[in-house]
């Protein structure tokens, strides 16, 4: 019976070390879980899989891949996945080495903040508050303004303005 998939422990929560002759995954709550990866899955595959499998958020992460890769018996280097090659090389782990379950390790980067989410997030409605003739706040929020159940709060969309402003002044000067 031929194999059609590759048994992978997929670590995340931690980072990536580099010893002497091996590759360790070092964090206070390191998480692991199998996974199969079958035969011919592209990167784009494999990451939708990995990102299914551990719940972290593709919109605010961006994850680098890094296969535990045999040198020999007794060695092992830090290979980064990052095209469908690299998924390839990390499929034939077990068929050119005694290893039977291939390790990759994850390393979460924050997603780049994209121009489009931040002038979404800046033109939804916000939770203002009515203010009397007499200038005076009367404790009743604004229909036109505001919902009953805001989504974001005001020290996000603070943040994302602020970067909208960095990333508008970068291209000024670039």
């Amino acid at each position: 019976m031929a194999v059609t998939g590759v048994a992978v422990n997929c670590y995340w929560n931690g980072r990536v070390k580099k010893e002497s002759n091996d590759v360790v995954y070092e964090g206070a709550k390191v998480n692991v879980m199998p996974i199969k990866v079958f035969h011919g899955t592209t990167y784009a595959g494999l990451l939708d899989k990995i990102y299914a499998t551990t719940a972290i958020a593709r919109q605010n992460f961006e994850l680098n891949i890094i296969c535990r890769y045999p040198i020999s018996s007794q060695e092992y280097k830090p290979i980064p996945i990052k095209n469908d090659e690299g998924g390839e090389l990390l499929l034939e782990v077990p068929s050119r080495s005694g290893v039977y379950c291939v390790e990759i390790y994850l390393e979460e980067e924050p997603a780049p903040l994209r121009v489009l989410e931040a002038t979404a997030l800046l033109t939804k409605e916000t939770n203002a508050v009515e203010v009397g003739d007499d200038g005076k706040n009367n404790g009743e929020t604004s229909s036109k303004l505001s919902n009953d159940s805001p989504k974001i709060d005001d020290n996000k969309v603070l943040v994302y303005i602020f970067m909208l402003l960095v990333l508008l002044c970068m291209q000024f000067f670039l």
